[in-house]
């Protein structure tokens, strides 16, 4: 058999729904179309409708999975891997499942890693997607991706009579899962030293709920004081203007740029520039926000 680095098989099949006969084409591809310096999975589908011409029209088409499975049963090892990498990974492995351990219901996470209630159940307790990532080896869960991946490789050459072969060396691929040995030990280390005991969980849980607790009062407090100083400027500023003999319906204070403004409306009585500048002159600054500066339009 030949050799190539993009296989791909299609296949078709009639059937009828509702007295309405339809086609259903089907791809099953592993390559790298997307150029990303790994080869994915993808199986999709496009489904055309008879009409009463009899032409057959696209009706829908993309990932169909439930329709692809419901028509050709025997490929649902490929549906498990679709957008999976050629080792089997899901997508983005760590940060996704890491997501949808936390986030996401139990079904979507076990669906998206592929992995049983038992295992569902041990991952939740990751802490971090460190401990996370150390536990998707040391339960078995990568080393069965790649069989899996790799039973669905043999069964692709047998459909297509080609033989697949990778088009990067594997110190050249991206997104691929890997675990140091630095992470490893890393990780050992803290399981030997009980970081990862439940009671010590719980104590770091509750630092953070403390350190988040104070930094919120803290950010309250601060705000409150900002909006106190604001009020504080604005009354030492308006009492200083209506304390010299004027009237502070046309004057506005700018507190973020340390502003007083004369005139400011058109329609309301307006400050003369003698009255503007013996203001300026003779206002006791000292009783004032300091560095203010004054504008009269």
């Amino acid at each position: 058999m030949t050799t190539t680095n993009r296989l791909c098989y299609t296949v078709s099949k009639r059937y009828i729904q509702a007295g309405t006969t339809f086609e259903i084409n089907v791809k099953i591809l592993l390559a790298d179309d997307c150029k990303n310096n790994i080869c994915d999975w993808s199986i999709t589908a496009d489904i055309y409708e008879q009409r009463k011409n009899g032409r057959f029209v696209w009706c829908a088409g993309g990932c169909c999975h439930e329709e692809i499975l419901k028509r050709f049963p025997q490929f649902k090892m490929f549906v498990d891997l679709h957008l999976s990498n050629h080792y089997g990974a899901p997508m983005y492995p760590v940060e996704n499942g890491f997501y949808h351990i936390t986030n996401s219901s139990k079904e979507t996470a076990i669906n998206y890693l592929r992995i049983t209630e038992t295992e569902y159940n041990l991952l939740y307790q990751a802490e971090d997607k460190q401990y996370f990532k150390y536990l998707l080896y040391t339960l078995g869960i990568v080393e069965r991706w790649k069989r899996e991946s790799n039973e669905a490789i043999k069964k692709l050459e047998e459909l297509t009579g080609q033989i697949w072969e990778n088009p990067y060396k594997p110190e050249n691929e991206r997104f691929t899962l890997k675990l140091t040995d630095e992470e490893r030990t890393t990780i050992t280390n803290r399981i030997n030293e009980g970081y990862y005991r439940p009671e010590a969980v719980q104590a770091r849980k509750d630092e953070e709920k403390r350190k988040a607790y104070e930094k919120k009062r803290a950010e309250i407090i601060n705000d409150c004081k900002k909006k106190q100083q604001k009020a504080e400027n604005e009354k030492r500023v308006m009492l200083a203007v209506l304390d010299a003999g004027l009237s502070v319906c046309n004057v506005i204070y700018y507190d973020h740029s340390n502003e007083l403004v004369f005139n400011w409306k058109d329609y309301e009585t307006k400050v003369t520039e003698n009255d503007f500048n013996k203001f300026v002159s003779s206002v006791n600054r000292s009783l004032l926000p300091a560095g203010i500066t004054f504008k009269m339009k």
